[in-house]
Formats: C-alpha cells, sequence, structure tokens
C-alpha cells in the first residue's frame, strides 16, 4: 500500500514538475520555427517537441467537414504589402499536399477567363504567413486567395501544367479547396 502511494505521489511530483519546466522554459511549440509562405521549408518530420501529440490528435486533412484551415483576416486591402495567416487544423497523410492558391477572375480580353497560381505549401499543423506584394497590380484589381488539398497526381499537375506566367488556367481534378477563401483587393 505505502508503496502504491509513493509510486502515485512520485509521478504527481513529475507531472508538475514537467509542466512548471515548461511554463518557464516558455517554448509552446517545439523547436521549430512557424513555417512561412514567404520561405519554404521542409517537410513534416518525426519530432519529440510537445506539439507531437497535439499533430496526433488532430483530424487528417480533408476527413471532416468544413474547413481544414483557416485564413484570417476575411478580406484585405492594401496599397501595396499585406499579409495573411492561416491556421492548419489537420494532418497531412502521406503524398498529400496543402497548397495557397490565387485565383484572379476576369483575365484576358476578348473573352475573360480565370487564371490560378499555386504558390507555396503548408507542411504540417500550425501557423503560416502569406505575403502579398500588389505593387505591381492596377489599383482596384482584385484577386481571391484559398488553401487547397491534392493527392500527389493533382499536386504534380499544379507543378507542370503552368503557362510561362506561373499560371494554370484550371485546377487540376481531385484539387479541393480546404478553407474559406480571402478577397485582397489593391487601393
Amino acid at each position: 500500500m505505502k508503496v502504491g502511494i509513493i509510486t502515485v505521489a512520485g509521478t504527481i511530483i513529475a507531472a508538475v514538475i514537467g509542466l512548471w519546466s515548461g511554463v518557464f522554459n516558455g517554448d509552446r511549440h517545439g523547436a521549430n520555427p512557424a513555417p512561412s509562405a514567404s520561405s519554404p521549408h521542409p517537410g513534416p518530420s518525426v519530432s519529440s517537441s510537445p506539439s507531437a501529440g497535439l499533430e496526433k490528435a488532430l483530424p487528417g486533412c480533408g476527413d471532416k467537414p468544413g474547413h481544414d484551415v483557416t485564413i484570417e483576416p476575411k478580406q484585405l486591402a492594401v496599397a501595396s504589402d499585406g499579409s495573411l495567416t492561416a491556421e492548419a487544423n489537420c494532418n497531412l497523410a502521406a503524398e498529400w499536399h496543402l497548397t495557397w492558391m490565387v485565383q484572379i477572375d476576369g483575365v484576358g480580353k476578348p473573352v475573360p477567363h480565370t487564371n490560378y497560381y499555386p504558390k507555396d505549401d503548408l507542411g504540417r499543423p500550425g501557423p503560416y504567413t502569406f505575403d502579398v506584394h500588389l505593387s505591381p497590380s492596377e489599383p482596384g484589381s482584385v484577386r481571391t486567395i484559398y488553401v487547397v488539398l491534392t493527392d500527389d497526381f493533382s499536386y504534380r499537375q499544379l507543378s507542370e501544367n503552368r503557362n510561362p506566367d506561373g499560371s494554370l488556367l484550371k485546377l487540376p481534378n481531385g484539387a479541393r479547396k480546404v478553407s474559406n477563401s480571402v478577397l485582397v483587393k489593391r487601393l
């Protein structure tokens, strides 16, 4: 009986010490910095950080209805530069990809069409920043930014079937929007 009580007491003390060291350590999300769309990063890796358990508790990307990624702010108007923040709330299965997508409607004359511009990837759960640079765009121009989920085949189509300007005329089959859309306008 005494051995059981001592074991339970020791476990509680160890847990409290572990919690306090985490509070004073200031490292809530492990040693890896938050990824950014403005500077690509390597894909997900096995981690022994405290957030590794959190990643296991999240659903797989595309497994649940609704949005796997939330982008803020909901609208953005800028004179030249700004940024969006995305929070990925799912785990990617092997061979799947989350990719920022910029959609510009009404491109071209005499028959306007839509251009899609795939940008950087979101590789693991957590926050991501997307830098918006609209200084070369005409005042009043708009674009819609969101995140798509693709399997490996669709992802290769995003990379390989681009026009010289980096655009696609349509999203590949299987590409699925998994975030809210943000309307970005140049003032």
